[in-house]
């Protein structure tokens, strides 16, 4: 763990349905060997690290932030987080992101708490203060083997099916993020059936091939599945055919257990 400085904390966003970004942190010790995020080794000083085994905190996260917060619009999004998970266990001693989220609260801006943890719930009476915050949960890979080893750093599967049941009880708005999306790892039906009741919509998104540490990837897959598992789910993730049949089924799955889909999210994997 490394502590660094930064000149600002809240990024202007490309992504759908923020305008900021607020990443707390550098690096996640999550691990996830799916994670997009990877690519930020190379702009941060870490290129000889292996991601999931390094962390950096922006030490002067809220200074920044209290003179950066008066900027964002009454109608703008902050999105926590984008290339990192602000809640991951280095959160539970530190507390950047609740500090940070206190002074978002004085503000009543827009926020979109995006994680894996289920520390979230230890700022419940934070996140209840704002008259407009949600919570996604991540939760892509629902079998225990695979998420144990695709995502060894992250809260067990089984209890951030529980988190999110906790934030409804708790009246906050959330949701799940149904992402990645791997033929034949991810059962949507599964995942639709545990979060049914629990959330007040889904948003899905399939495996992003492109930013991915293909040796890394390939190894792990075929350490879970064997090869030729691993060759029939590299064949579906860039077939188009597959995934226009498992946006079907996600739209259907959500009017069985009626719940709101507010995006599939796909990604050019070579088609």
């Amino acid at each position: 763990m490394a502590k660094i400085t930064c000149k600002s904390i809240l990024t202007k966003s490309k992504l759908p349905g923020a305008d900021y970004c607020c990443n707390i942190y550098v690096g996640c010790t999550h691990g996830c060997v799916y994670c997009y995020a990877r690519f930020m080794k190379r702009f941060t000083g870490h290129e000889g690290d292996v991601w999931g085994q390094f962390v950096d905190y922006k030490a002067n996260a809220l200074d920044v932030l209290k003179e950066e917060i008066s900027k964002v619009r009454w109608n703008e999004h902050i999105l926590l987080a984008s290339v990192t998970d602000d809640y991951q266990p280095i959160e539970r001693k530190l507390e950047l992101t609740r500090e940070c989220l206190k002074i978002m609260a004085n503000y009543d801006v827009n926020v979109d708490i995006l994680t894996k943890s289920s520390l979230i719930l230890r700022d419940v009476d934070v996140i209840r203060r704002f008259s407009r915050c949600e919570v996604g949960i991540s939760c892509g890979i629902d079998d225990k083997r695979a998420s144990e080893i695709l995502e060894p750093g992250a809260t067990h599967i089984d209890e951030r099916f529980e988190t999110l049941k906790a934030l409804k009880e708790n009246g906050v708005r959330c949701y799940a993020f149904v992402s990645p999306i791997i033929p034949y790892i991810t059962n949507l039906e599964n995942i639709m059936r545990n979060i049914s009741g629990n959330v007040d919509y889904v948003m899905f998104e399939i495996i992003n091939l492109k930013p991915l540490d293909t040796g890394l990837f390939r190894n792990t897959l075929i350490k879970l599945v064997g090869a030729e598992i691993y060759g029939e789910i590299l064949t579906a993730a860039k077939n188009k055919h597959y995934w226009d049949t498992m946006q079907e089924k996600a739209t259907k799955l959500c009017r069985e257990y009626g719940i709101e889909m507010t995006g599939f999210f796909r990604h050019d994997n070579e088609y």
